[in-house]
């Protein structure tokens, strides 16, 4: 029992060294030159909850759910899924898809100024299409929609901490 606490230990330490030599750090907050965001979607969408999720994790940025006290507004201006058959095999028939997910968002202040103009992000993973395995086909698409969406909300919040903050002449 003592043995195995201690390879436990030990092996934490180990992991634990090697992650701090390679310069893994946890992420911290992002400062973003704005202090309240308005996010112009549905409260039950999903990408919503995701995007408001981690804006409010990884950020300073306070989410508000009324546009006029934001002083940005993120806007999803379109979506779409894309499925194109990418090889076949001898009799014809689909072997391979090329799934495809593309966002595009708007960074604005509430007069209209732009933070960053719209913007598209996408996404693509290859699907392998077996007939055996038909019932879960459309569980693995899915999956991999999930994947990229997670992908693209990521790729957002990168955009955003490369966001300036916009000049006002007086």
């Amino acid at each position: 029992m003592a043995l195995a606490r201690r390879s436990f230990l030990f092996s934490a330490l180990a992991c634990t060294l090697l992650a701090s030599g390679c310069g893994f750090h946890l992420r911290g907050q992002v400062t973003l030159p704005f202090q309240t965001l308005y996010v112009n979607m549905p409260v039950n969408d999903k990408v919503a909850a995701d995007i408001r999720r981690m804006i409010a994790a990884s950020t300073n940025v306070t989410i508000v759910s009324q546009a006029n006290r934001a002083d940005a507004i993120l806007e999803l201006l379109s979506s779409g899924r894309h499925r194109e058959v990418i090889s076949v095999n001898m009799q014809g028939e689909d072997r391979d898809y090329q799934l495809t997910l593309n966002m595009t968002f708007r960074l604005a202040t509430p007069d209209g100024e732009e933070f960053f103009p719209p913007t598209t992000f996408t996404a693509s993973r290859t699907m392998y299409y077996n007939d055996d395995e038909y019932l879960s086909r459309a569980s693995e698409e899915n999956v991999l929609y999930n994947e990229m969406q997670q992908d693209l909300i990521s790729q957002l919040l990168s955009r955003l901490t490369t966001v300036e903050p916009i000049p006002h002449e007086y």
